[in-house]
């Protein structure tokens, strides 16, 4: 019987929660609609208004096209070519630290196991003309 009367008391209390959020709802959605009367008042579609919404479009329009043209030519702006100077540099550091590495390893594997330079450079794909960046 407990059973039973707390099963029902479940169920009212769960319609009484939706009923409630159904009038939470409810409220939000007048309160919107007041909102959105007092949005219009003032916008009523005059030919000013037309010709205004007009020019902002044209505005905006001329904002992109000169927007996409400075990223044209971003490419030449004297901080962006500087800062590609910069990344060069610190690329070409790196490089030569591998390439001294790479030396260091064949001269060690020629001195330990007497192999010879060619021989490495061939087991271990070096090119002939293996160098430092200059």
């Amino acid at each position: 019987m407990k059973a039973i009367a707390s099963s029902l008391v479940l169920k009212v209390r769960t319609r009484l929660d939706k009923g409630s959020a159904l009038s939470e709802g409810n409220q939000k959605y007048a309160n919107l609609q007041k909102s959105i009367q007092k949005a219009k008042i003032g916008r009523h579609e005059t030919e000013e208004r037309t010709m205004l919404t007009k020019e902002l479009s044209s505005l905006r329009d001329q904002r992109e096209q000169l927007k996409a043209e400075v990223e044209k030519y971003r490419e030449c702006d004297p901080q962006v070519v500087e800062e590609i100077r910069q990344a060069n540099q610190v690329a070409k550091e790196a490089a030569n630290r591998w390439t001294d590495n790479i030396f260091a390893i064949k001269s060690w594997a020629k001195r330990k196991f007497g192999f010879e330079e060619n021989k490495i450079d061939k087991n271990f794909g070096i090119p002939e003309d293996f160098d430092y960046i200059d």
